[in-house]
C-alpha cells in the first residue's frame, strides 16, 4: 500500500498573521470582495461579497434566481461599481442552462429598460396579434450597449461537464491567470453531468464537496438549484405561517445547505396563487422575495424585490415599500 499523502499543516502564528492582515486591511477600507447593485444584499453579505465563499440561489423556475445572477455578474465586472477594489478579478461563469449571447441580451435589456422579447422584436403589441420591431436608434442602442461590455473580465463555459471537468476548468484559468481572484457562477447545478452518481442526491452531495475544494482555493463561488415543490404543497399556501421557504424546500439540499457560508431562496408567491404573504399579509402582486436563510456571518433576513421582467430587471424595496400593492395601472419607474 502506497503512503497517503500529508495533508498541509500551518502553524498558530501563521494563521494568526493573516488574521491581523485581514482585519488591518478591513479597518482601512480596503476592499478585500465585490458589491452589487442591492445594498440590502451587501448588508446581509457583511458589505460585500468575499472571495473563498459559498453561495447557494434557490428557487422554483421563473422566480427571479436566474436574473439576479445575471445581474452579479454584470455588477462584478462593472468597473465603476467596484472601482475600488484594486486587484485583478475574473467570473468564471458556468452557463448550463442559458447560452451566454442570451445573458448578454438579459444585461441589454435591463439597460435599455426593455424585456428580452421586445429585443428580439418579439413582444406582442397591445392589439395582440403583431409584435414590435426594434427601430434603427434601438438597434444603435443596443450595439452601443454591446460594445460597453466588450473587454469585460468575465468568461462563459456553455457545455455543460461534469464536478471533475468544472475543477479541472476553473484550475486551468487560474493557471492562465495566476494573479487574479476568481469567482465561479454554476446555472444551475442539476444540470451537471452525472460521473458515476446515481441521483440527484448523490450528484447534490458531490457539488457540496467539489464547491468546499473551490471555497479553500480562495474562489467565491456562487451557484443556482431548484426547491422540491415543497413550497407548493395546499397546505403550506393555505397557512401563512408556512409561506415563507426554508431549508426543507431546497431539493436535495441538506449536503448542499451545509457547504454554503449563505444560502438565498426566491420566491414569487403570487405564482403560486397566494394574494396576502406570511404572518404580515404582504400584498404579493409582482413581488419578489428574498430569504436569506442561511448566514455563516448572522445576517439572515428578508429583502422584497418588485419584478419588473417587462423593463429588464427588478427593484429593491424598502419595508415600506413591500406593504404596497403593485397593480398594472400603478407600477411608476
Amino acid at each position: 500500500m502506497s503512503n497517503p499523502k500529508v495533508l498541509p499543516i500551518k502553524t498558530i502564528d501563521q494563521v494568526i498573521d493573516t488574521a491581523i492582515k485581514y482585519v488591518d486591511e478591513e479597518r482601512q477600507n480596503i476592499q478585500r470582495g465585490l458589491l452589487c447593485r442591492f445594498s440590502k444584499v451587501n448588508q446581509l453579505k457583511g458589505k460585500y461579497w468575499r472571495y473563498g465563499k459559498v453561495t447557494l440561489l434557490a428557487g422554483l423556475s421563473g422566480h427571479g434566481k436566474s436574473a439576479f445572477l445575471n445581474m452579479l455578474e454584470d455588477d462584478f465586472t462593472n468597473v465603476e461599481l467596484n472601482k475600488n477594489f484594486k486587484e485583478k478579478h475574473i467570473v468564471l461563469a458556468f452557463k448550463y442552462e442559458m447560452e451566454a449571447k442570451d445573458e448578454v441580451l438579459r444585461n441589454i435589456s435591463g439597460k435599455m429598460e426593455k424585456s428580452y422579447n421586445y429585443l428580439l422584436s418579439s413582444e406582442y403589441l397591445k392589439d395582440g396579434e403583431t409584435y414590435n420591431t426594434i427601430s434603427d436608434d434601438e438597434f444603435e442602442f443596443i450595439k452601443s450597449n454591446a460594445e460597453k461590455l466588450r473587454g469585460r473580465p468575465i468568461l462563459y463555459v456553455e457545455s455543460s461537464g461534469n464536478l471533475e471537468q468544472l475543477l479541472a476548468t476553473v484550475i486551468h484559468i487560474r493557471t492562465q491567470h495566476p494573479d487574479a481572484k476568481i469567482t465561479v457562477t454554476i446555472d444551475h447545478i442539476l444540470l451537471s453531468k452525472k460521473l458515476g452518481e446515481k441521483d440527484d442526491l448523490e450528484l447534490m452531495s458531490n457539488t457540496a464537496h467539489y464547491a468546499i475544494i473551490l471555497k479553500k482555493m480562495g474562489i467565491n463561488v456562487i451557484f443556482l438549484s431548484q426547491l422540491n415543490g415543497e413550497i407548493e404543497r395546499s397546505t403550506r399556501k393555505e397557512n401563512p405561517t408556512l409561506h415563507y421557504p426554508s431549508k426543507i424546500d431546497i431539493h436535495c439540499g441538506n449536503q448542499i445547505y451545509w457547504a454554503c457560508d449563505d444560502v438565498m431562496v426566491f420566491h414569487r408567491p403570487e405564482l403560486l396563487g397566494i394574494e396576502k404573504y406570511g404572518k404580515y399579509k404582504i400584498p404579493t402582486k409582482s413581488k419578489i422575495h428574498l430569504a436569506y436563510i442561511k448566514s455563516r456571518g448572522g445576517n439572515t433576513g428578508n429583502i422584497f424585490f418588485l419584478e419588473n421582467f417587462k423593463k429588464g430587471g427588478i427593484i429593491q424595496l424598502s419595508a415600506t415599500e413591500a406593504q404596497k400593492d403593485y397593480g398594472e395601472t400603478k407600477m411608476k419607474f
